[in-house]
């Protein structure tokens, strides 16, 4: 089997993150130098930020729960939908990051 590569598993990584049940935002978990160069050349990039190190990935997300939600379940179901977003076996250890816990309107 091919192994993906960073740029083609990003995407799919944010669309598998932002599916998952109590996610309300997702936000960018990549450098900010790499933000700032796409800003500048004026394309779009992904949110998570994948990494591969010695034949592993390391991935990052970021993503914003309600109040009402525990963070750290849908924390968990984020990182299972992470790793599971690529279509090969390679391991991955991720970091979900819950950036902002957003109060529903009252």
């Amino acid at each position: 089997m091919t192994r993906n590569t960073a740029a083609e598993l990003a995407p799919r990584i944010d669309l598998a993150v932002t599916a998952v049940e109590g996610v309300r935002e997702s936000y960018s978990a990549r450098p900010v130098v790499a933000r700032a160069f796409e800003r500048v050349a004026d394309v779009e990039g992904s949110l998570a930020a994948v990494e591969d190190v010695a034949g592993a990935r390391a991935i990052t997300v970021c993503i914003g729960v309600s109040d009402l939600d525990d963070a750290a379940e849908v924390a968990g179901a984020v990182a299972e939908a992470a790793r599971g977003a690529g279509d090969d076996d390679v391991p991955a250890s991720v970091r979900v990051r819950v950036a902002r816990l957003i109060a529903p309107a009252s």
